[in-house]
């Protein structure tokens, strides 16, 4: 989405040396009843995002993303209006008028209760049109090494994969702030089983970084241990949930007993004051029972559910349990019909063809492939990947830079949807779609 466009005209190129540089900048909005974390990153063109709690994305033009930085530093008016006169073409009393409202604006996409298009006045942009300069979010697969044994696993790699010290991922988080990636997922493999984590959480929201975690929950139900991860600054959890039904579950992770530690997990986290969402694989093996597990979690007061279609990498390519596009629209439009009753927010992961399966259409949203483009994974020995299931290595931030990463051949190619099926290629949904996801047309 693009923010305050009104001044784009009159820009000049000599920056002000009050005014930000390149660089990502954190901000902390705190009230009695409300926490936001905010970044803005500045490209060295001038331009920016404006990130809201990690999860909410705005474009700024260079003289939108100049203001926004004064704006979140409660810069008087008549203070930023006579530094941006200084860089910009433009009379000080329109740029106080505009300073005025972009402060308005802030104030509403901090409390989220205003529609940014029809209330805020702000472009939309379509979706996957934008290319940034580095991803938004950088899930970092701590270990492989789990403590579980789904059948259906993406993982492609050795359990005992060679894992980097606890100082070279702190090196890592530096670097990624450098680059200007502000939110960071501890990921695995299981990550809780890497006893450096709350140092790791902790050097990360001493940088300025929001940080998430994806776990099976199991070492959660340790409350001295969860409380760790929260001092550290951990700020949300995802939590793999299979069924509410235990044996179902068990089977699924192959680990009897592993229902129970999630569940107690689960209820921990739930206790806290951590964003919490599960997530659930959807297959043959818990299929009939998805109803009855939505139930369950929409009764705990989840206020996010995820869910996915299987993922076609490591086991996953070849376990043979992944439900058809015409087995899934039934139970998504079920998950709707229950997470709306619980007001609940639904999310779903999966990218599919909409040619075949069309979330849009569905109300799930627009769905595609953002690997390489607005997330990027780190594996324990410091390579970079595409995303978590994409096993193809661009480089390791330990040793080659950053920018030979993120245009190297592969990272180009799914970011600007090469190589897709021919029947893509003339598309009028491709933008939107992107022709699903790649791991699944290698496959199929």
């Amino acid at each position: 989405m693009n923010l305050f466009r009104r001044f784009s005209a009159h820009e000049k190129s000599t920056p002000a040396v009050d005014l930000p540089a390149a660089g990502v900048y954190h901000f902390l909005k705190q009230t009695d009843v409300e926490k936001s974390r905010l970044h803005l990153r500045i490209d060295k063109d001038g331009s920016g995002l404006l990130i809201i709690n990690a999860n909410r994305v705005f474009q700024l033009n260079p003289t939108a993303a100049s203001m926004m930085f004064l704006a979140l530093n409660e810069v008087p008016q008549d203070q930023a209006a006579q530094k941006l006169h200084r860089v910009f073409n433009a009379p000080k009393s329109a740029i106080a008028v505009d300073y005025d409202t972009i402060q308005q604006q802030l104030s509403a996409l901090i409390s989220n209760e205003s529609c940014p298009i029809c209330e805020l006045d702000l472009e939309t942009t379509a979706p996957f049109t934008s290319r940034p300069s580095a991803p938004y979010r950088m899930d970092l697969a701590v270990t492989y090494r789990c403590n579980n044994a789904c059948a259906h696993c993406y993982n492609g790699r050795p359990r005992n994969y060679p894992e980097i010290s606890t100082q070279q991922w702190m090196k890592i988080l530096d670097d990624l702030w450098k680059i200007g990636i502000p939110h960071i997922v501890f990921t695995g493999g299981e990550p809780t089983l890497r006893d450096d984590l709350p140092e790791l959480i902790r050097h990360a929201e001493q940088n300025g970084q929001i940080t998430g975690l994806n776990t099976n929950g199991r070492r959660l139900q340790d409350q001295d241990y969860l409380q760790k991860l929260i001092d550290a600054g951990l700020d949300h959890v995802q939590i793999t949930f299979e069924s509410h039904l235990p044996d179902i579950h068990d089977r699924m992770v192959c680990h009897p007993g592993a229902w129970q530690e999630t569940l107690a997990g689960l209820k921990n986290a739930l206790a806290s004051r951590l964003y919490v969402m599960t997530n659930t694989t959807m297959l043959t093996h818990n299929q009939s029972a998805i109803p009855g597990t939505l139930e369950f979690l929409g009764q705990l007061g989840l206020k996010t559910i995820g869910l996915n279609a299987l993922i076609y990498s490591g086991h996953g390519a070849t376990v043979g349990t992944g439900l058809s596009e015409k087995d899934l629209e039934p139970l998504l439009e079920k998950a709707q019909q229950i997470t709306n009753r619980y007001h609940q927010r639904l999310i779903w992961y999966t990218p599919t063809q909409y040619c075949n399966f069309d979330p849009v259409i569905r109300g799930l949203g627009v769905k595609g492939c953002t690997a390489a483009l607005y997330n990027m994974c780190i594996e324990p020995d410091g390579s970079v990947i595409p995303c978590q299931s994409y096993y193809q290595s661009l480089g390791n931030l330990l040793t080659d830079p950053w920018d030979n990463i993120w245009n190297h051949e592969l990272a180009i190619s799914l970011r600007e949807r090469q190589k897709l099926p021919e029947k893509c290629n003339a598309c009028t949904l491709l933008t939107e779609c992107g022709g699903g996801c790649p791991l699944a047309s290698m496959v199929n």
